[in-house]
């Protein structure tokens, strides 16, 4: 009976070695751990960055498209030319609650103003517009009233960390269609 607990008790003791970690595997994990982490936070890291500055250039881009379109469907629709400066163009409008639609660049902003109506700015508060420009290109004999315009539209962030700066350059022009 004796030997029987003495086997019972060295059976015992083997399962309490066998069912924890030792030391040098505790180390061992955490070491493959840490080189996961090390590896994969970088990669993180640059996916994020990857994804502000996709939506930097694509906040950027809407803006100048939808301005760029805006400005050619206001002069294509209007009845005729008023007066036409580098900043500022107005047009007029046979709808006299929209006489004259008045497209203004004061930096960094473009606006529209429609007859009495409230003035609207046309890019977001995230987009700054600089390098406006409008031309008359209206012929001589005014058989085509043509106007084209060129501005840049970029990234309005200010804060003290720019890791990336995004601007795109748009130009067109547009026929009046009262011609």
């Amino acid at each position: 009976m004796q030997s029987t607990k003495l086997q019972l008790r060295i059976k015992n003791s083997k399962l309490k070695i066998d069912t924890g970690f030792t030391l040098i595997e505790a180390i061992l994990y955490v070491s493959i751990i840490t080189v996961i982490l090390t590896a994969l936070i970088p990669f993180t890291w640059n996916i994020i960055e990857i994804g502000s500055q996709s939506a930097i250039e694509q906040e950027v881009s809407s803006n100048a498209r939808y301005i760029s379109e805006q400005l050619k469907y206001q002069i294509r629709n209007a009845s005729g030319i008023n007066s036409v400066t580098s900043s500022s163009i107005s047009l007029s409008e046979t709808i006299s609650a929209l006489n004259p639609t008045v497209i203004t660049w004061t930096a960094p902003n473009i606006t529209i103003k429609q007859g009495a109506g409230a003035t609207i700015q046309l890019n977001s508060n995230d987009t700054n517009i600089s390098s406006f420009t409008f031309t008359n290109n209206t012929s001589g004999t005014n058989s085509t009233k043509n106007i084209s315009f060129v501005f840049t539209a970029q990234q309005a962030y200010t804060g003290p960390r720019r890791d990336f700066s995004f601007s795109v350059t748009a130009q067109s022009s547009a026929e009046l269609r009262s011609n």
